[in-house]
């Protein structure tokens, strides 16, 4: 079967299986329970995310150099390793350890899996559905947070450290599957590869565009600004269904209703932004998630928590697909996985410095956390509007 799907779905079926996670709801609980407070288990995402910012471009680099395939096997096999390697971990450094190989391994992933589906849908002359192929790769993505997430609440219902054990192993195992995957991608027959440039050229090429390029750098901020926080929002599910009385078997309910509203939005993103243009769907897909932290900070009872928190993860995946597109139009081939990673890794700098400054802010009161957030997103949103003009390319 593997053999004869497209890139496109074999990359969405390695995003469902490597995505299957099967204790995440229970996550921060976890933690709690290793003696981790608030900033540390947060500076475990900015450790992640400071890996990314140290290893994006050279990873990037690598990805023009050696191919999309190679990247994204490496980035599962170090998935694999951080997985197993958790199932052993017991206190902080522990942590700390699989959230550099974590980190080394989104890293690998990040620009890679965009270029190459872009690329796969360039030797075909479809690159104008970037947005649509991005939409089924997220939702791939979210279906597998989504069973993951209901499974959860019959495997780790009573919070029980044996049965938190085997989620993680049953994780572990998923990612293997996606790692098998990963071996039937075609690679791109793009001449994308240039062994005649050497790395920091590359790296120079890649900067430089992203500098010289007005419209680029406009969405790369919005983009990073209007980032809806989705790990410290996992982070704080727990406590915040906590302070407003949302039983624990809801945990894993609400992660998966989120994320089949998850699925819809970034399948339909596309024809969000067909049917209200550029302006309009990018400010709303971006202001959506500010709007609600807002609300989050009010205690509203078990009901309305639970459907906030539910949009809130739904709504995030439509933005997604549309960044996705607007960058890679603006970026050649040559240059794709590199430039991508320049990207990311300025969000990544971003994420990591904030969360720790949001960590310390929620360890005083969870509902200033969420005020914190809603108000960084709402004046990202407001402040880097784009419209059509930004993201023709001539």
């Amino acid at each position: 079967m593997a053999l004869r799907l497209n890139n496109v779905y074999k990359v969405a079926l390695i995003n469902f299986f490597s995505s299957l996670y099967f204790y995440l709801p229970v996550l921060t609980i976890y933690y709690q329970r290793r003696g981790l407070n608030f900033v540390q288990i947060n500076s475990l995402w900015g450790i992640i995310t400071a890996t990314i910012f140290l290893a994006e471009i050279p990873t990037g680099v690598i990805a023009d150099k050696i191919g999309r395939k190679k990247s994204v096997m490496m980035a599962l096999f170090l998935q694999l390793i951080g997985e197993i390697a958790f199932i052993f971990a017991q206190n902080y450094l522990h942590f700390i350890l699989i959230s550099v190989i974590a980190g080394l391994g989104f890293a690998f992933q990040s620009g890679c899996i965009q270029a190459l589906v872009y690329d796969s849908l360039k030797e075909k002359g479809k690159e104008k559905e970037m947005a649509k192929a991005s939409g089924v790769t997220e939702a791939f993505y979210q279906s597998g947070h989504i069973l993951g997430a209901l499974l959860s609440t019959l495997i780790v219902s009573r919070l029980e450290p044996g049965r938190i054990t085997w989620a993680i192993i049953l994780t572990a195992l998923s990612v293997g599957v996606a790692l098998v995957i990963s071996l039937f991608i075609r690679e791109p027959n793009l001449d994308y590869s240039h062994p005649e440039q050497s790395p920091l050229k590359v790296v120079k090429n890649a900067v430089g565009l992203i500098r010289a390029n007005a419209s680029l750098k406009r969405i790369i901020w919005l983009g990073v600004l209007t980032t809806p926080f989705v790990g410290y929002l996992r982070n704080f599910h727990p406590p915040y269904f906590l302070q407003n009385n949302v039983p624990p078997v809801w945990l894993g309910l609400s992660l998966g209703a989120g994320g089949i509203l998850a699925v819809i939005a970034s399948k339909n993103a596309y024809k969000f932004e067909a049917s209200l243009g550029v302006s309009k769907a990018m400010l709303t897909a971006t202001l959506i998630p500010g709007i609600i932290y807002l609300l989050m900070a009010l205690t509203l009872g078990p009901a309305v928590a639970f459907l906030l928190f539910t949009l809130n993860f739904g709504s995030m995946s439509l933005q997604e697909p549309l960044f996705a597109d607007y960058y890679n139009r603006h970026i050649n081939s040559q240059i794709r996985a590199t430039a991508l990673s320049a990207i990311n890794m300025i969000s990544s700098a971003y994420i990591a410095l904030i969360g720790l400054l949001i960590g310390w802010v929620a360890d005083q009161r969870l509902t200033w956390a969420f005020l914190l957030m809603g108000g960084i997103v709402i004046l990202g949103a407001l402040t880097f509007r784009i419209n059509e003009k930004h993201v023709v390319v001539d």
